[in-house]
């Protein structure tokens, strides 16, 4: 009994040992750095752009994170800047015409992409160029700044190419109504880890500080990931209801056809391909007929077929003509011959009776056993 109250005992101070260093643990253990996505205004990682957006905060003191759909921005009259750093996805068309609305209305765009192709009509060609090279402005100024984007923009007609290098241009102006849409494919210089690297900081100014602006929005709609469109909404109506229609036809015509749906179902084993119950259905089926003689024929005929396999007695023999060959292999010695002129008469016989067939089916099964033990 003393010693159940020790185990008990030492069993407890365990346990609150145990608690004690998972308190301690989880008090002074330090918390795990929060995860921001990639040019975030708020984010302080460095892919964010919580940098820039302090100091632009700092400059015009009217800088605000814009996280609502795009149709309410046409309610904001003009001179207004969004900054679009590294949008997640691309815009269905009804949010691209309203982000279009906004520029013609006189505010303007910065779009910062690796590859902007398909926004708002920009077209992109694809490049090998340095990740880090010189650069050219529309003013024949050179900067050094990293250059991570394969892609560079092919500028229509009528745009102003703002930034270049030698494989084309890095940033272009482009009208839209009374505003403007300033594209780049180096979003990378607007991070906090590159913003004060190379000129990345005076290249960012150059495209931002045209003008002196009511506002500006760093756009985190087109970071959040349940703003992005569903596929239903990339394809037309008409589109989706075919591939519906399709898939259904399909699905019936396969039906239809007796295709088979999930795993095929393995063969039984060789060993139980006649089951008890095809047996036993076999057994009835004599019974009913009182085919005792055909059922007799066979067993003395799988005996025979058995004796070859196994003895090396001819099977196109008749008994009388093995009863020799017998004699020696078994144990039965000279009554063998007697036990083989009984078999023949019976196989020979136009009738016989249930009584008759369970005796000799007993003796010619016995014979079998000894020939299969042999």
């Amino acid at each position: 009994m003393q010693t159940s109250k020790t185990g008990r005992r030492t069993l407890l101070w365990l346990v609150v040992v145990l608690l004690l260093f998972i308190g301690i643990s989880y008090m002074f253990v330090p918390d795990t750095p929060e995860e921001y996505p990639g040019f975030v205004s708020e984010s302080p990682s460095p892919t964010g752009v919580k940098a820039f957006y302090t100091y632009m905060d700092d400059q015009f003191g009217a800088v605000n994170r814009w996280d609502r759909s795009p149709e309410q921005l046409t309610e904001k009259g003009g001179n207004q800047l969004l900054m679009m750093i590294g949008p997640s996805f691309t815009p269905n068309s009804k949010e691209m015409d309203e982000y279009i609305s906004f520029l013609e209305s006189g505010n303007t765009i910065l779009l910062m992409k690796e590859n902007p192709d398909g926004m708002f009509g920009v077209e992109t060609v694809p490049v090998q160029g340095d990740e880090t090279g010189s650069i050219t402005d529309q003013d024949g100024d050179g900067y050094q700044a990293d250059l991570r984007s394969a892609f560079r923009i092919d500028p229509a007609t009528h745009d102003n190419v703002l930034v270049y290098d030698n494989a084309g241009a890095i940033a272009v102006e482009s009208t839209f109504g009374k505003g403007r849409l300033i594209t780049s494919t180096a979003p990378e210089w607007m991070t906090n880890e590159s913003i004060l690297e190379q000129d990345h900081l005076e290249l960012v100014l150059s495209l931002t500080q045209t003008t002196e602006w009511d506002t500006v929005y760093f756009d985190e709609y087109m970071h959040g990931s349940g703003n992005a469109p569903a596929i239903t909404t990339l394809y037309p109506d008409w589109l989706l209801v075919l591939a519906f229609q399709a898939i259904l036809l399909t699905t019936l015509w396969l039906m239809f056809k007796g295709k088979r749906f999930g795993s095929v179902i393995k063969p039984r084993e060789e060993t139980v391909r006649f089951s008890d119950e095809r047996i036993q259905a076999l057994a009835a089926w004599y019974q009913r007929g009182n085919r005792y003689r055909d059922a007799l024929r066979l067993q003395a005929d799988y005996l025979k077929r058995l004796l070859q396999e196994r003895w090396g007695i001819p099977y196109y023999k008749d008994w009388p003509d093995i009863h020799e060959q017998l004699e020696r292999k078994t144990a039965a010695g000279p009554e063998m011959e007697t036990f083989i002129d009984e078999l023949a008469n019976v196989l020979h016989q136009d009738h016989v009776s249930k009584k008759t067939y369970l005796s000799w089916s007993k003796r010619i099964d016995r014979l079998r056993k000894e020939v299969e033990e042999g």
